[in-house]
């Protein structure tokens, strides 16, 4: 059984769906102080550290494997149909993770709030928004700041990739490139410690 992580924190509807509850009862759960978290500023969301949610479901004889078999996520953003046709069909080959889809910046920000990706596979040139917005918005929620960052772009040349690693991606693949290429930047990028990951630079106001 793998060891928690003191940096993942689940949603109350997250620590719902893994404990068979409503999100309700989960709230009431944490404001009785069943299970331990803590509040995003005060009346803000409750998040529950999985060491937290381990101990809780230890307790009360919650399978732990619900909590360790729970699917993790790729999160594929491109307003090219054609690429987020492709590069799902590639990333199909990794056991354990659900490959999700957005085609613009303002569903992908949905996606994000709602599953918390492992992995982005980001379109820095999307139509509605600057893709280094949406890496920002990611690396600065705490659900999501070890999450991994790969850019694309087919008008970003590779000596420019340094420039984003200052809003926090770890990695970039410029269009047109092969899907092996990117399987293997993948895969490099899940195996990423967290402590190699990139972290957005201040910028001015």
């Amino acid at each position: 059984m793998k060891n928690p992580n003191p940096e993942k924190v689940f949603t109350s509807g997250e620590v719902a769906r893994i404990c068979g509850v409503s999100a309700d009862t989960v709230s009431r759960w944490f404001d009785v102080g069943h299970i331990e978290g803590y509040r995003l500023g005060p009346g803000g969301d409750r998040r529950i550290p999985e060491e937290k949610l381990r101990a809780f479901m230890l307790r009360h004889g919650i399978p732990l494997d619900r909590l360790d078999g729970e699917m993790r996520c790729i999160l594929v953003v491109d307003d090219d149909l054609q690429y987020l046709d492709i590069i799902p069909k590639a990333l199909a080959k990794l056991a354990g993770y659900e490959i999700l889809t957005a085609s613009s910046g303002f569903d992908a920000g949905t996606l994000i709030a709602e599953r918390n990706p492992r992995l982005l596979i980001l379109d820095i040139h999307l139509h509605d928004m600057d893709g280094r917005h949406v890496a920002r918005h990611v690396k600065g929620r705490p659900e999501t700041q070890n999450s991994r960052l790969l850019a694309i772009s087919g008008f970003i040349e590779t000596h420019e990739f340094d420039a984003l690693k200052n809003d926090g991606f770890e990695d970039f693949l410029r269009k047109p490139f092969g899907l092996d290429d990117l399987l293997t930047k993948v895969q490099a990028l899940l195996r990423m410690p967290d402590s190699k990951l990139a972290r957005p630079v201040a910028t001015g106001a």
